[in-house]
């Protein structure tokens, strides 16, 4: 959705060196251009509107009091000269006046009776519009190419527009949403393991249909509700989002609106739209099996949901949530204030600065631009490295050209506007902030690459019995009893849980049916046909190694103790009467006597620890007990990569810490192998109540000091080479 623009006050200096530019000037508001008034915060501002471009401009009243002076018939500086005689106290600056008519007439809302000679305006323009040019060149978001009017189509259907967006509407996307949430919730793997292939070369079609429908009824929902409220959408177009042409409207006709109430929910409505179309795609998606609706229900769940919750839904992003914040808090421009009040900060305390201007007018203001501005700029960094991750993923081409944009964006742009404005500093000032910078650059350096700190490996494991039984069914069958519950203490030998499998029992009976007839016949080739007395006695022997087999099988299912322990089989009596497939754990006999730590050391991390540091350098934390450390007595690295975890709980699937295999469906299988490292406790060291063979814990190991620096670009050269084989 297309927002218009926000003026600012103005609290700049009475006189400009630029004045004598603009001074002679005849120029006017466009006849167009109705005002009204808005409070924000409780001050009076006035909203431009030109009723035929629909553009908007927010101003204060000493500045309106100024633009209506404007006849077109004196100049500007005659006009600023008798309001300054009239109203010394509220008549704006000379540089505001300069800066106020660069934005109007950026804006298209002034009109000049004769060519101007505004060296001035004409210079503030064509960098106004240079700079969003090459904001638009070289952003990978977005580019916008308006294409017709959208009124004439929305005027003829508006009692459907007010049906789709009253109460009752609310409440049924309150139901669905619901119901959608319910089932992502209940599929959350499926989700996760078909996520994985969003950007496939087969996906991309149906990837950029289902994009190009939820931004289709994203902006259509913005349109709805802001003629809901008597607002024009003059504009339908297309906009180039990450190379794909999309649609969007202009409803920045909505901040005429007097209720910001109303406000939000047309800047809310495009977010609340894609919800509710991902929750109806998930529900269908869980429907159906795989084909075309299957695939096309996935993308559109995708995108709806993570454009409204990562980016539309987000106030750090400059999307719709961003401007219902803005307006809400009734703080305009707060991106823009918010980084001015950082460049402000810099200048003042970096840089001696002492007059520079700040935005905040008051300690409200300084609180929401300082933590906004923080959190804006880390927020943003952190979307941009995911998704340049993700696209590299699949496209590692178009992630370095991803890349190497952000770079030229985010890095290079900002260190050309900083040397151009050192050039341009005075010597004093130019000294002072280059020492600040080098000083800046030299302590961080420092702390980077030079000063050693402290560091410890948090490696997440389990408690394992060192003696321990696992137990498997060899053939599928149906549970029947469980002399024995959970946690008990067994016996060797002593039955656990009977199973019985009726088609073991007839396939032995048919065995033994065949052995008697062969038997038979055995007996009549001895007294008649000697020569059948070979193949009938190999088959006999067949018969009679099948029935063993079978008996064998038929005796496993009485599952009993192999040694003596402790019953664990926590989940085995939900299953009671039900059937339990061949090689399915049915549970295991532990000896809580003798327990150590397991724990997972990532690859990354095995260089780290060449050499284990003593054992009573180390804190081992269980789940439960973070606050209480336990004593070890030894540590021990096994010498040899495994890929098996030691317990489901240590997998993303089982809320731990360690990636596994999309498939693997016991969920014990890491996506990558890794080391393990064992730690026995002291006598006495690990209390009663926590001998509990699978809780989990985390096993803090020291390392030697380094650099932080030198960390950091071991973990990066480490994630090169692991996700992209460089």
């Amino acid at each position: 959705m297309h927002r218009g623009k926000w003026a600012t006050s103005m609290t700049q200096g009475t006189l400009s060196d630029s004045w004598y530019q603009v001074a002679q000037s005849r120029v006017a508001l466009l006849p167009t251009v109705e005002a009204q008034a808005q409070r924000y915060r409780g001050q009076p501002w006035v909203l431009l509107e030109d009723g035929y471009s629909h553009r908007f401009f927010r101003v204060t009243p000493q500045a309106y009091e100024f633009l209506r002076a404007l006849d077109g018939e004196r100049t500007v500086d005659e006009v600023w000269q008798d309001l300054a005689r009239r109203h010394p106290e509220g008549t704006p600056g000379q540089e505001d006046v300069v800066r106020l008519l660069s934005q109007l007439h950026l804006s298209s809302l002034l009109y000049f009776k004769e060519q101007p000679h505004a060296d001035a305006i004409v210079e503030r323009l064509r960098k106004q519009r240079s700079r969003e040019f090459m904001g638009k060149l070289l952003s990978f978001m977005f580019w916008r190419f308006p294409l017709f009017g959208l009124d004439r189509w929305l005027d003829p259907i508006l009692p459907f527009i007010r049906a789709c967006t009253g109460r009752l509407a609310g409440a049924v996307w309150l139901a669905v949403v619901a119901w959608g949430a319910i089932t992502a919730f209940e599929h959350w793997g499926a989700i996760g393991n078909g996520s994985e292939g969003l950007l496939s070369l087969s996906n991309l079609p149906w990837l950029y249909l289902a994009t190009t429908l939820v931004k289709v009824v994203h902006e259509l929902a913005h349109a709805f509700v802001c003629k809901r409220y008597g607002g024009q959408v003059p504009t339908f177009g297309v906009m180039v989002l990450v190379l794909a042409p999309l649609p969007y409207v202009d409803a920045s006709a909505s901040w005429g609106l007097r209720n910001k109430w109303q406000r939000a929910y047309v800047g809310a409505a495009g977010m609340l739209a894609e919800l509710f179309l991902a929750a109806i795609a998930c529900v269908v998606w869980a429907a159906t099996a795989d084909g075309t609706v299957h695939s096309m229900a996935f993308n559109v769940m995708i995108v709806g949901s993570l454009s409204s919750l990562i980016f539309n839904g987000n106030p750090l992003l400059r999307y719709d949530a961003y401007y219902i914040l803005s307006d809400l808090v009734e703080m305009p421009n707060l991106y823009q204030k918010a980084q001015a009040q950082w460049l402000h900060y810099g200048s003042k305390h970096l840089f001696g600065q002492r007059e520079h201007p700040e935005p905040a007018q008051d300690r409200h203001e300084r609180a929401w631009y300082t933590g906004y501005g923080a959190l804006a700029f880390l927020y943003r960094w952190v979307v941009t490295l995911g998704v340049l991750m993700y696209v590299a993923d699949q496209w590692f081409g178009i992630g370095v050209i991803m890349a190497i944009t952000t770079v030229i964006t985010m890095v290079l742009m900002p260190a050309a506007k900083l040397w151009s404005w050192l050039r341009l500093a005075s010597g004093t000032l130019r000294t002072r902030a280059v020492a600040a910078m080098g000083g800046m650059l030299l302590g961080l350096w420092l702390l980077l690459f030079v000063l050693p700190l402290p560091h410890a490996l948090r490696l997440p494991g389990v408690l394992e019995a060192r003696q321990t039984s696992p137990l498997y069914l060899q053939a599928a069958a149906r549970l029947q009893e469980m002399p024995v519950r959970h946690g008990q203490r067994v016996k060797q030998g002593e039955l656990l849980a009977r199973f019985d499998s009726p088609e073991l029992s007839l396939q032995l009976e048919l065995i033994q049916g065949q052995i008697a007839e062969t038997r038979a016949q055995l007996g009549l080739a001895l007294s008649g046909t000697p020569a059948e007395l070979g193949p009938l006695q190999a088959r006999l022997a067949a018969l009679e190694a099948r029935r063993a087999e079978t008996e064998k099988l038929l005796a496993s299912l009485a599952v009993r103790a192999p040694q003596d322990g402790e019953w664990v089989a926590p989940a085995l009596h939900e299953r009671l009467g039900a059937w339990v497939d061949r090689a399915q754990p049915v549970g295991e006999v532990v000896d809580r006597r003798a327990l150590r730590f397991a724990a997972v050391l990532p690859q990354a991390d095995a260089a780290e620890l060449s050499a284990l540091p003593p054992a009573s350098t180390a804190q081992l934390r269980l789940a439960g007990r973070r606050g209480d450390a336990l004593d070890l007595a030894s540590l021990r690295m096994v010498p040899y990569q495994r890929q098996r975890l030691m317990s489901p709980s240590l997998g993303f699937g089982g809320g731990g810490e360690v990636a596994i295999r999309p498939d693997d469906s016991t969920g014990t299988t890491a996506a990558e192998a890794f080391f393990e490292i064992q730690a026995e406790f002291k006598p006495q060291g690990l209390p009663a109540d926590l001998a509990l063979h699978g809780m989990s814990g985390v096993l803090r190991v020291p390392v030697a000091p380094k650099p932080l620096g030198n960390r950091l670009v071991a973990s990066v050269r480490q994630l090169m080479q692991s996700r992209y084989g460089l």
